[in-house]
């Protein structure tokens, strides 16, 4: 669940790009995408596309609200983000975003094909591409945005107040025993977390131990025998906003009733966009997660 973005007007070196018309008043400032390429701002950009509801967050707790133009299909957070034009899902509406005339347009990596970066170039769509794939990087990501937007204080305090909550977290379940889990990312087939996914940094600050935080890939499809084998004491399903298992979803678990989540009814269901975007909130997903791992902890002293 990622996505890729911003390239510019102008090659400067073949590696270096430039994304906004040149101010007198303006100092310029070169940042590295997470693709290497060397993108050069000559000023905060003024009209910014988001293709990935993550980033979109990040931009609105930036306080960019007015500079935002267009957002995804699934860009739903905070409830301005559905004000602003919608650019298509994971393929996004290149003349919509033309229509919009952004300075930048910012997005995940490997949410792309190279077809999509290739319309960008050709169309002369100015995209910077990120890749928050652990929690140091999402924090980087924030600071980033506040460096290219000129949000370079708020940037940081956002960072320090996320990790000071980070910090709490870990204070708190340190001395506890870790919890083997099991993340479900789709169910038909089951996908979960592996190597490579900011997921697995969130299981293991919360006090768990990711079952399939040793396979190569970032979201491996994994089989019951091996969910079997590892038997996971938690399991969460990362769904929508309702937190109740529906009797469907209690029959599928029940059958599995050798696993130990199931036999102690630690099967709980996740808002997904708190897990699943990572922006401003993952701390909130993280806190969450701490909490069904070991219920016993009080994370309210920490915002």
């Amino acid at each position: 669940m990622f996505i890729a973005i911003i390239f510019t007007l102008f090659f400067l070196t073949p590696h270096a790009y430039l994304l906004t018309p040149k101010s007198a008043n303006a100092e310029p400032i070169t940042v590295t995408d997470d693709l290497g390429r060397d993108v050069r701002f000559m000023k905060p950009p003024g009209r910014i596309i988001s293709l990935a509801p993550g980033l979109t967050e990040i931009l609105f707790s930036l306080g960019l609200d007015v500079r935002i133009v267009g957002v995804t299909d699934y860009c739903n957070y905070p409830p301005e983000a559905l004000t602003k034009t919608r650019v298509g899902g994971l393929n996004a509406n290149i003349e919509r975003i033309l229509a919009l005339h952004p300075d930048l347009v910012v997005g995940v990596a490997g949410l792309y094909q190279q077809e999509n970066l290739t319309r960008f170039e050709r169309f002369h769509i100015p995209y910077f591409v990120v890749d928050p794939s652990s929690l140091e990087k999402i924090f980087g990501t924030i600071l980033v945005f506040g460096k290219i937007a000129d949000a370079k204080e708020t940037a940081v305090e956002s960072v320090r107040h996320l990790r000071a909550r980070l910090d709490g977290v870990r204070q708190r379940v340190r001395s506890l025993p870790p919890a083997r889990l099991l993340y479900v990312v789709d169910k038909e087939p089951l996908i979960s977390v592996g190597k490579g996914s900011y997921l697995s940094d969130l299981i293991r600050e919360a006090g768990g131990i990711n079952i399939a935080g040793g396979l190569e890939k970032s979201y491996p499809m994994v089989s019951m025998e091996y969910v079997i084998q590892q038997d996971p004491q938690v399991i969460i399903l990362a769904m929508d906003a309702d937190r109740t298992l529906s009797d469907q979803e209690k029959r599928y678990w029940d059958r599995w009733s050798s696993l130990s989540a199931v036999r102690g009814g630690k099967i709980y269901k996740v808002d997904r966009d708190l897990l699943n975007r990572p922006g401003p909130r993952i701390l909130d997903g993280l806190e969450e997660l701490a909490r069904l791992l070991h219920p016993s902890i009080d994370l309210q002293s920490v915002r």
